[in-house]
């Protein structure tokens, strides 16, 4: 009995430490890419033409570009926090 309840403590201590690192990494690229595209209408994924993670003042962040109905959206959001902290828009001209 001893034996089932150390390992159901470690197990439990196991689990809150996967979910604490979990937690402490902030929003994966999918997210990210998610929240910059809910951002575009319409939008999609075969309209990001440029998209990575970059090191900025020492904070990982996501950095990227859509091309949509005539438009350029450049985003950088922090990869901590899921806050943009970039968002220009771009009419493009075409000729």
């Amino acid at each position: 009995m001893k034996k089932f309840m150390k390992t159901m403590v470690l197990a439990a201590i196991a689990a809150v430490g996967v979910t604490a690192f979990a937690s402490a990494q902030g929003v994966t690229e999918q997210e990210a890419l998610n929240s910059a595209l809910a951002r575009v209408p319409g939008a999609t994924a075969a309209n990001v033409t440029n998209f990575n993670r970059d090191y900025d003042n020492g904070r990982l962040e996501y950095e990227g570009e859509i091309n949509y109905n005539g438009h350029e959206y450049d985003f950088e959001i922090d990869a901590a926090t899921g806050n943009f902290t970039k968002w220009d828009v771009d009419r493009k001209w075409f000729r």
